[in-house]
């Protein structure tokens, strides 16, 4: 056996190593998925990052359009009203460029007015912008390539894109540039003659359509490229979150994963080591004459070594017992198919001791190749015994029957016995005080074999009930003449009964019989004499009370109690004190007297407690569900 494990345990190395191996080859999967998912992080950063600067700049360019729009709106305007006139001031000059009749006017109050064209309207508006706000102002300019102002002269770039502008390759051209120390987007849209403009510029040759020049806007990027930067920080922060929340889960799947391998490491090693000291005999059997494994509990179930067993594979057909191993032999006829659940048959041990198996067996196919049968036997000889016992139980309880039988016909007797007995006391006078006493011991007997036949008839099932509200109290009085006739004279008796009268719902007849029961019961166990204390008392249960043998609901009870002194019960004897047949008593006892008791008990709907002390004494207590009146 220990060579048979240590060749395990070799093997069991080996497989730990191959598997350790597939852990650093999981390790490194795990790397390059770190690797991987840091770059596409920063891949995104990177293009997030560009996406803001190019946002920005994009931004500017559209803020850039959108001003050319307004103001070819409001040169539309100017130029839609023939122009517009302002006083001359020594900052409001008549403009020389401007060569259109009644350029200058003076006002019947001889005040002098000059034309303000929608160029020089747009340049004193974009100046007064300027002088206000220098940093955060757009620039604006109109240039030409055939400028009259000299102001109006495009500088190298501008002339370049004037010049696209006649040929038709674009209609906007923007760029970054650097504008006294400071970034601008600056953009140029072209001019188009329109009808308006011909008043001034018709003379240079233009025509309707043709492109007379453009107007370059120039926009502060410094709002945008701090706008950019935040935006940039704050997608620079939120991939450093993204990378640690994905780099976080990455690390510990890792861990777990390592984790889990080594888990599945321990767990076969735990099987293997499980299979090897089996409880049960777990074997592998590739063929009828190759065994590739068997359990060591072969040699504890069967008698015979595993050794044995690889030495002998067809012992494993031969201990079968032979009037089972013709049957057990059919159900495996198809060595590779066929499969059987708890199969029972017999064995024949080494030491020649017969016990029962339960045999599971089933083909094993791994990629549909056939690679032997897997079998395990269990032992059931002691399940085998305990089915003999409930057997021979389903025997007594044909005894219970016939029991009910000879009890009934027995207790008609008695009913006979009771009758002439009283009309015997009847007939006679009442100056005859020795007869009566000896009729009176004669109607005692009657009543306990009365008691006797109810017992045989609960124990045989056939006892019918008919319960009515009664009074404790009143059965008690009732039936105390007989419960002192039962004890001896060294047994001293007292009843503490309750003073509040209410009932209970019950078989009078039976709660006689319990009450003598438990009285008998307490007698024998005081053979030297006691006390002995029969109660009634009223109890209101608030909440939910769990004792040894029943869980008493909340209510109101009338409890019946029985206590002695006499030798008490055993704590390991307290669980079975109510089984059939079970006694303290030895011979003197029938095992059947708290048996009944606890049927009437469960019968009446009441609940039994039961609390002793060896050598102080025991005490059994009923409780009743108590009723107001009658009806309820």
């Amino acid at each position: 056996m220990n060579e048979q494990f240590l060749s395990s345990t070799k093997n069991l190395s080996a497989e730990i190593a191959h598997t350790v191996s597939g852990n650093i080859l999981t390790r490194n999967n795990f790397i390059l998925l770190f690797i991987a998912w840091t770059f596409l992080v920063i891949l995104s950063g990177v293009w997030n990052y560009h996406h803001a600067s190019r946002h920005s700049i994009d931004m500017a360019r559209l803020e850039a359009k959108t001003i050319f729009q307004h103001n070819l709106a409001y040169r539309r305007w100017n130029s839609g009203l023939g122009g517009i006139y302002a006083r001359v001031t020594e900052k409001n000059q008549p403009n020389p460029y401007l060569d259109v009749p009644d350029r200058d006017i003076i006002a019947s109050d001889g005040t002098e007015y000059t034309m303000i064209n929608p160029f020089q309207m747009t340049r004193m508006a974009y100046h007064l912008i300027m002088t206000q706000s220098p940093e955060r102002a757009a620039i604006n300019r109109t240039v030409s390539l055939e400028s009259m102002n000299p102001l109006n002269k495009p500088d190298d770039w501008e002339r370049e894109v004037l010049l696209g502008f006649e040929e038709g390759k674009t209609d906007d051209v923007s760029e970054i540039t650097q504008i006294n120390g400071r970034p601008y987007m600056r953009l140029l849209m072209p001019y188009y003659a329109e009808d308006p403009c011909l008043k001034c510029h018709g003379k240079q040759g233009y025509e309707v359509g043709d492109v007379r020049g453009g107007m370059s806007i120039a926009v502060p990027m410094k709002p945008y490229f701090e706008s950019a930067g935040s935006a940039q920080r704050t997608m620079i922060m939120t991939h450093l979150i993204l990378w640690v929340l994905g780099a976080g889960p990455i690390f510990l799947l890792s861990k777990y994963f390592r984790i889990h391998q080594r888990q599945l490491a321990e767990n076969e090693k735990k099987f293997r080591i499980v299979s090897e000291f089996a409880h049960n005999v777990e074997f592998w059997v590739k063929c009828e004459d190759e065994i590739v494994f068997i359990s060591p509990s072969c040699k504890r179930i069967t008698g015979y070594s595993r050794e044995e067993f690889m030495a002998r594979p067809r012992l494993l057909r031969e201990i079968i017992h032979p009037e089972d191993r013709e049957r057990l032999v059919a159900l495996v006829e198809d060595f590779e198919q066929s499969s059987h659940e708890n199969q029972e048959y017999r064995i024949i041990t080494k030491s020649g001791e017969e016990r029962w198996i339960a045999h599971t067996g089933y083909p094993i196919h791994f990629h549909d190749e056939f690679l032997g049968r897997r079998g395990c036997l269990v032992d059931i000889t002691d399940r085998k015994r305990l089915e003999k016992q409930i057997m021979q139980a389903e025997k007594l309880q044909c005894i219970g029957h016939f029991a009910g039988s000879v009890a009934h016909d027995f207790n008609n007797i008695l009913t006979s016995i009771v009758t002439f007995s009283h009309l015997i006391q009847d007939g006679i006078s009442n100056d005859d005080e020795e007869l009566k006493d000896y009729i009176d011991y004669m109607l005692i007997a009657c009543k306990l074999g009365k008691n006797l036949t109810s017992n045989l008839l609960v124990f045989g099932k056939r006892q019918l009930t008919d319960p009515k509200p009664i009074r404790l109290n009143e059965i008690l009085i009732d039936l105390s003449d007989i419960l002192f006739s039962l004890l001896s004279d060294e047994i001293r008796c007292t009843m503490s009964l309750s003073e509040e009268e209410s009932l209970i719902f019950a078989d009078p007849h039976q709660i006689e019989q319990v009450m003598i029961n438990l009285c008998t019961n307490a007698r024998d166990a005081m053979p030297a004499g006691g006390n002995l204390n029969i109660s009634t008392e009223h109890m209101q249960l608030y909440d939910e009370f769990s004792g040894k043998y029943s869980t008493i609901p909340p209510g109101k009870y009338i409890v019946f109690g029985v206590a002695d002194t006499g030798v008490g019960i055993k704590e390991q004897d307290l669980p079975n004190i109510f089984q059939t047949f079970f006694t303290t008593k030895g011979s003197k006892g029938t095992g059947l007297g708290l048996n009944i008791v606890k049927n009437v008990v469960e019968q009446q709907k009441a609940y039994l407690e039961v609390e002793s002390v060896v050598g102080e004494g025991t005490t059994f207590k009923i409780f009743f569900p108590a009723r107001q009146k009658a009806g309820q």
